[in-house]
């Protein structure tokens, strides 16, 4: 069991902060949830957050209009400290100003930082001392009016940053996942050495690829949508 902590940047709990909620919990609209969000958008049960070999897990209870993870849709993810969650008009933060800030504080992206300062409502030192928050902050008194803007460029960012390699599996689960990452690699290094310049000496980088190679690539997408539906969930035929 684990306690983690979720603060609300947006939406009608705005401000508030569940601190250190002990897993396996439920966010959505009925009161039996945890964590209740009063949005007509978000579904009665909408998701669940459990740990599992020390890892933070959010799955999607199926919700009608689904969850996001720094503006990707996700049925299943593993969560990292300063995850940007959306579901219905929510926008939710996974962790505490000091956990977000052991993260966030070194890093050189503008965006990311504005994010941490907007969390902590402050310009934090990275060896401020973190105070526990009250139960509120009130982020619509610290973000500036590229508010939307700014979220969208940190949750690209996050969106982008490679997962961490699992380091929880056995020795026949890494030996699987080794071959699967393999077989990908592979795929895509054949792609890579299709393209051609676009003309000799293009000074833009621009790359050409044949019909069939793009076909080619289109179907890996595919089989790779399919690993991660059978993987979220295995019960659900392909």
């Amino acid at each position: 069991m684990a306690e983690v902590t979720f603060q609300i940047l947006e939406g009608m709990e705005r401000g508030r902060v569940f601190a250190d909620v002990s897993t396996p919990f439920t966010i959505g609209r009925e009161e039996d949830n945890a964590i209740q969000l009063n949005d007509e958008r978000v579904s009665r049960f909408h998701l669940k957050v459990q740990e599992d070999a020390g890892k933070v897990i959010l799955t999607d209870l199926e919700s009608t209009n689904g969850s996001r993870v720094n503006g990707v849709p996700t049925t299943m993810r593993v969560l990292q400290v300063g995850d940007l969650v959306s579901i219905g008009r929510c926008l939710l933060v996974y962790g505490n100003p000091r956990e977000i800030g052991a993260r966030f504080r070194s890093s050189k992206s503008p965006p990311l930082k504005r994010l941490q300062e907007v969390i902590d409502g402050s310009h934090p030192d990275e060896d401020s001392e973190y105070v526990e928050p009250s139960g509120t902050v009130d982020p619509g008194s610290a973000h500036p009016s590229d508010w939307s803007d700014m979220l969208d460029s940190a949750g690209m960012e996050l969106a982008a940053a490679t997962p961490p390699v699992p380091d929880t599996f056995r020795l026949a689960q890494r030996a699987q996942l080794a071959d699967l990452v393999a077989f990908i690699h592979q795929q895509i290094v054949v792609f890579l050495h299709s393209g051609r310049e676009l003309q000799a000496n293009d000074p833009s980088g621009q790359r050409v690829t044949s019909g069939n190679d793009w076909q080619h690539l289109i179907k890996l997408e595919m089989q790779l949508a399919r690993m991660i539906r059978e993987v979220s969930d295995p019960d659900v035929p392909a």
